[in-house]
């Protein structure tokens, strides 16, 4: 029989082609010994239909969430605390895995780890883990704690995983009532304010100016509908694309920040997140510069980007890294004061874990409280407006009522 196969050889890269065999397990022996890692093998007659070839793209384009990844390393850590190989474990989980796309990658990191390669460097060629991942479970096989180490970097993703949730939780209820309002008062102004308008019309009443500035813009909007639509598209995407310029970058980011309300809740979400990996990674045993720079690549913000980066140059001319980043002018009073005394007590993992935790309980309080704001506050802005359309088409009414009394 005739298989298609797609493999990666021990620098990660991919590698397809047919192979002659009977079985699968003569085609996976084949390109073992070859120094190639299965990923996929597929009998060459099926493929003729195309479905399976259209179910691995699909699953292939996948994404794994954080959930997924924090689950993985939580169940990788409890097997091996229980005394569970390292191989025994992601042979396992690559067959308990719902995710098609981490199981795949688990099976080839298995693979490479059963040629005698080290878990970190069998995670490296893996796109769905960040250098971030690997450089913990590298600093964990250095100290011999690879399971802390890997547990720990369970418990970093799992709260990163719960921080993104709070945050879409707090946000979708308030997004999903401005939507429906803002479709129901196109609706009242395009389709039931233009009816009015010819009745009131025939009647020959004379309109009131709330009532004329109502009636001229459902005019508008009938005639010129897609110019609103126009607008807001042209500056998501133009929004979207300064935020890809590398020299516009730090404006918009910077925006984003001084936002009212939504910036300071940015502000402390890249806060929280970027002082727990700034810890975990201490906690790991990484080296503080390659911990600054990591933490940079995760902030997601061009501004805390250059701060971490300022972080970092000091750090490699031997200053004070809370000094650098009083100076920086994104870090609370609070934080450059923690981040001082961990320095000076030798304590500064430590520091960084409660100063997070300060900071991610603050995040909560206040996502809380404006979410307690915003559901009547739109409503009443919501009511408000509705109201003022049904005022426009009322006061001639009442006007002509009167008039025949």
């Amino acid at each position: 029989m005739l298989f298609n196969y797609r493999a990666r050889d021990l620098q990660g890269a991919a590698v397809e082609g047919q192979i002659q065999a009977q079985t699968t397990e003569q085609v996976v022996q084949q390109l073992r010994q070859q120094g190639l890692v299965p990923v996929r093998i597929v009998e060459a007659k099926n493929l003729q239909t195309g479905k399976a070839s259209l179910l691995e793209r699909l699953e292939s384009i996948s994404t794994v969430s954080l959930r997924d990844k924090a689950v993985f390393f939580r169940q990788l850590s409890t097997m091996t605390k229980a005394g569970v190989t390292l191989a025994s474990a992601l042979d396992l989980l690559s067959r308990q895995t719902q995710n098609k796309r981490l199981a795949r990658a688990i099976v080839e990191i298995k693979d490479l780890i059963d040629k005698g390669q080290p878990f970190s460097a069998a995670l490296r060629p893996q796109k769905i883990f960040s250098p971030l991942m690997v450089a913990m479970v590298a600093a964990g096989e250095e100290g011999g704690l690879l399971d802390e180490s890997v547990e720990r970097l369970a418990s970093l993703l799992e709260r990163q995983d719960a921080l993104h949730k709070k945050i879409v939780s707090a946000v979708t209820y308030p997004a999903l009532v401005l939507c429906f309002a803002f479709v129901m008062l196109y609706a009242v102004i395009t389709f039931i304010v233009p009816r009015f308008a010819k009745i009131l019309g025939g009647l020959g009443v004379p309109l009131p100016a709330l009532t004329r500035y109502i009636f001229s813009a459902s005019l508008w909007l009938q005639r010129h509908w897609y110019v609103p639509v126009l607008v807001i598209l042209l500056a998501v995407v133009a929004f979207y694309l300064l935020g890809k310029n590398e020299k516009a970058r730090p404006m918009v980011d910077g925006l984003k920040l001084k936002l009212p309300i939504a910036g300071d809740i940015l502000h402390k979400t890249i806060l929280a997140r970027s002082l727990r990996t700034l810890a975990s990674l201490v906690e790991a045993g990484v080296p503080i510069l390659s911990v600054l720079d990591m933490t940079a690549s995760v902030a997601g913000n061009a501004v805390f980007e250059s701060a971490f980066a300022r972080l970092s140059d000091a750090s490699r001319k031997g200053r004070p890294m809370g000094e650098e980043a009083r100076k920086c002018g994104v870090f609370p009073p609070m934080v450059t004061h923690m981040i001082t005394v961990g320095e000076q007590t030798g304590q500064l993992e430590g520091m960084l874990n409660k100063v997070a935790e300060f900071v991610e309980v603050e995040l909560d309080e206040k996502v809380k409280r404006l979410t307690s704001i915003l559901e009547p506050l739109l409503l009443i802005v919501i009511g408000g407006v509705v109201g003022i359309v049904v005022l426009s088409i009322y006061l001639p009414i009442i006007s002509s009522v009167q008039a025949l009394m």
